[in-house]
Parts: structure tokens; C-alpha cells; sequence
């Protein structure tokens, strides 16, 4: 409001226009302040997940490890147990 507009108001009104203003950038920090947390609350969510999502592809591959380990334990096994089958069916 430019002062020549502030002019043709009184005191009073003028007073008055002031609280008015005081009450609503009051209003817009408490909202503002809102704002942030939220803000801040989600950005902590993200980097929770992006932690979330390492940790997981990390306990994946250690899953992969050891599935390849079972695997090759398991075949391991079947061979050892068709060389004895063989030695036993030779041996006969």
C-alpha cells in the first residue's frame, strides 16, 4: 500500500490494517514452519529408502552367493555320489 492510498484511513484504521498484517505473516510462518517439517519428514523418508534399497540389493547379492554355493555344494554331492554308484556297480 503506497502512502498516498494510507491517506483518507485514520489512525484507527490504520492500527488496525497493521494487526490485521501482523496476524496473517503470523499465520503464513506458522504455516511456512509446517511446511519445513514436512518437508524435512519426507526427506528423511528418502533417505531411509535409498538406505533401504542398499541394504536390500546387499542382502540380495549375499542371497545370490548363496544360492551359487548350495548349488555347487549339491553338485559336488551328486558327483561324489555317482563316483561311489559307478565304484560300487564295477565292483560287483
Amino acid at each position: 500500500m503506497r502512502s498516498r492510498d494510507c491517506r483518507h484511513y485514520s489512525r484507527r484504521e490504520l492500527i488496525e490494517i497493521i494487526y490485521e498484517l501482523e496476524r496473517r505473516e503470523e499465520r503464513l510462518e506458522r504455516k511456512l514452519e509446517k511446511a519445513r517439517e514436512k518437508l524435512k519428514t519426507r526427506s528423511v523418508r528418502m533417505e531411509q529408502a535409498g538406505s533401504l534399497a542398499e541394504v536390500a540389493a546387499v542382502i540380495s547379492g549375499l542371497f545370490d552367493a548363496a544360492d551359487e554355493t548350495a548349488a555347487m555344494y549339491l553338485s559336488g554331492v551328486k558327483s561324489q555320489t555317482e563316483s561311489r554308484r559307478n565304484a560300487e556297480g564295477r565292483a560287483s
